[in-house]
């Protein structure tokens, strides 16, 4: 897939990608996670202490995948390998929260997140992509 072609993907109204972290027993932990993009960084919102959280202060190193499910003609996936922070700091959660409410239209915010919430931002270090047809629509 092409640059742009990924990016038209991820800009779709379809928000959800299934991070994956490395846990403390070594094996890979995913889950599925709303998103957006904002300079070139994916950032998805979550809840602090989780599974998610420990694991990325353990081993920043993860993976995001986006895909477009069953059933369509074309089976299209991005995976993104990359580097991941932990955003605490009220500011920079201010402005991150900010920035969802602008690309989902809403009022922006004058307040951090409550308590116990933090950001993860994800630097994408390498992408593949893959477009194949569906081996479900051969058949």
């Amino acid at each position: 897939m092409t640059e742009s072609q990924i990016q038209e993907h991820l800009d779709k109204k379809e928000r959800w990608v299934v991070l994956s972290t490395i846990g403390p027993d070594g094996f890979p932990h995913s889950v599925p996670v709303g998103y957006f993009l904002f300079g070139g960084r994916i950032v998805i919102g979550c809840r602090d202490l989780t599974q998610k959280v420990r694991n990325i202060e353990r081993n920043a190193k993860v993976s995001v995948l986006w895909e477009n499910g069953r059933g369509e003609p074309t089976l299209t996936g991005v995976m993104f390998q990359g580097h991941a922070r932990v955003v605490r700091d009220p500011a920079e959660r201010l402005a991150l929260r900010r920035e969802a409410s602008r690309q989902r239209g809403e009022q922006l915010p004058d307040s951090t997140p409550p308590t116990g919430s933090v950001y993860i931002e994800i630097s994408p270090n390498k992408t593949i992509s893959w477009d194949r047809p569906s081996r479900a629509k051969q058949q």
